[in-house]
């Protein structure tokens, strides 16, 4: 069954997205692809999540076998036995366990910083697209501008041809009038 998304599957893996990418084109992970969204399968995922969980081993050479008092200097402690020897073996393993954490955490936000980056727009670009489009506007309204300039021009000659039509129509009457006025004059 196909049920978690690549982030909830890389959030369980405790690795980023790009590496869970890169495991599911070698095909370590097998996925499905819904819409737009990508599902990993689950049981890939809690068999991979096992692997991943199991406690990293240690392996110290040269260990005291006898439990004799043994005088050894360990990052500047003298230690006199086993027993202190020990504990500060589990403080290291301890401490060590939460600094792979740490690593793991740190590389799991890097990889999602990594993948929101590649996936923003280039600061350049953007700036770019901006003039664009300022200049794209500037030009729009000057265009605008001179269409309406010669909106202005076409009314203005079309009101001298209107006035014009009526004076010519009123100096035709006029001179039909006349015309008529001399003709039963004559006749």
């Amino acid at each position: 069954m196909y049920s978690y998304t690549r982030t909830q599957a890389a959030d369980m893996l405790a690795i980023s997205t790009r590496s869970l990418d890169r495991y599911v084109k070698a095909g370590k992970l097998r996925s499905k692809k819904k819409g737009k969204i990508v599902y990993i399968k689950t049981e890939d995922v809690d068999k991979m999540a096992g692997k991943h969980k199991s406690k990293p081993q240690v392996i110290v050479s040269g260990a005291p076998s006898s439990k004799e008092n043994i005088k050894t200097v360990v990052a500047g402690w003298e230690v006199n036995n086993n027993g202190t020897l020990s504990a500060i073996y589990a403080d290291l393993r301890r401490e060590i366990s939460q600094k792979d954490e740490l690593i793991q955490n740190l590389s799991v936000r890097v990889g999602r910083a990594e993948e929101i980056a590649k996936n923003s727009v280039n600061l350049v670009e953007f700036k770019k697209s901006q003039f664009l489009l300022e200049e794209s506007k500037w030009h729009l309204s000057k265009e605008v501008s001179e269409l309406w300039k010669e909106n202005n021009e076409l009314k203005a000659n079309l009101k001298y041809e209107k006035m014009t039509n009526i004076v010519l129509i009123f100096f035709f009457i006029i001179l039909i009038i006349i015309s008529a006025y001399i003709w039963f004059a004559w006749v």
